[in-house]
């Protein structure tokens, strides 16, 4: 990333002036680019497909710690266990719903 990153490198003077077309360039390649200030890091712009795909990925991440932390912790069901409860509460919902037919 760093690699990319430094071919991409930005003023914040030269994005003001190129600002649409750096803009542009950015969400058609889907490639961030890093704005410095006086040479420093300073902001990363970056097209909004690629952000939300981003966070969607560390969401999905953290969904999967969650999950590999309650194996660990041993709250977890069996899965046949789980289609039975399913199985019954079909048959429940599906009983209530004749009656009221009826």
């Amino acid at each position: 990333m760093l690699e990319i990153l430094q071919k991409r490198t930005i003023s914040i003077t030269e994005l003001e002036s190129k600002a649409g077309k750096i803009v542009a360039e950015a969400r058609r390649s889907g490639k961030p680019y890093l704005i410095t200030q006086n040479g420093k890091p300073m902001a990363l712009l970056l097209d909004a497909k690629s952000y939300l795909d981003e966070l969607a990925t560390e969401a999905l991440a953290r969904q999967i710690a969650t999950g590999e932390a309650d194996i660990a912790a041993g709250k977890v069901e069996d899965l046949e266990e789980v289609l039975k409860e399913v199985r019954r509460a079909r048959t429940v919902s599906r009983s209530r719903r004749q009656a009221r037919q009826n």
